[in-house]
């Protein structure tokens, strides 16, 4: 006979980890939307938040990192994004600038040129951005005894997905700027800005 019965509290946990993640990705991509004033530009960026999900449940597997409360739910989505609209923002302005002096749309190819070239004018900017947020969740790893125990699979979950969301605005999210961001381009301030 079971003593201690903690499947309701463990089916409650998950449901509200679930519940949180996904609020907060619709919270992040319709912020995007607002802000970035192009569909097409907020749904390359929101693109991160998956795939860095993705890439961080793999490291937390292959690392030994129990997915719990604490680990999931310190998870920002604004920070996983944060590399990926500095890169579509800066590529989304060169590309509206190329298109207005050219006076036409531009070829796959001026789009990747235009792309990678925004990516790297802005590159030191996303690394050192996400470097610095790493560096704040370090010294967790360090802790020993309950402390350690319970705050070090929170600072690896996060490290996990920052480093994740660093790689794919380094590589993806470049390149599906440059496939998805074609046809006419403008860029303007919007309402909320």
């Amino acid at each position: 006979k079971p003593v201690l019965n903690r499947t309701k509290l463990v089916d409650a946990t998950i449901a509200t980890v679930r519940r949180n993640l996904f609020e907060g990705a619709v919270l992040v991509v319709a912020v995007l939307l607002t802000l970035l004033g192009n569909a097409r530009a907020a749904i390359i960026c929101a693109a991160a938040i998956p795939l860095s999900m993705l890439v961080t449940a793999t490291g937390m597997v292959r690392a030994g990192v129990s997915g719990n409360l604490m680990s999931l739910g310190a998870i920002d989505f604004g920070l996983i994004v944060d590399g990926a609209v500095i890169i579509v923002e800066n590529s989304l302005r060169l590309l509206a600038e190329r298109q207005k002096t050219l006076g036409r749309r531009l070829t796959l190819e001026e789009r990747l040129a235009v792309t990678l070239a925004g990516s790297r004018q802005v590159l030191s900017s996303s690394a050192y951005g996400g470097a610095i947020i790493v560096t704040v969740y370090v010294p967790i790893l360090f802790l020993t005894g309950v402390e350690g125990k319970m705050f070090r699979p929170m600072a690896l979950t996060v490290i996990f997905a920052l480093v994740a969301a660093f790689v794919l605005s380094l590589t993806l999210i470049p390149a599906l700027a440059a496939l998805g961001l074609g046809g006419r381009v403008q860029e303007k301030d919007v309402w909320p800005v």
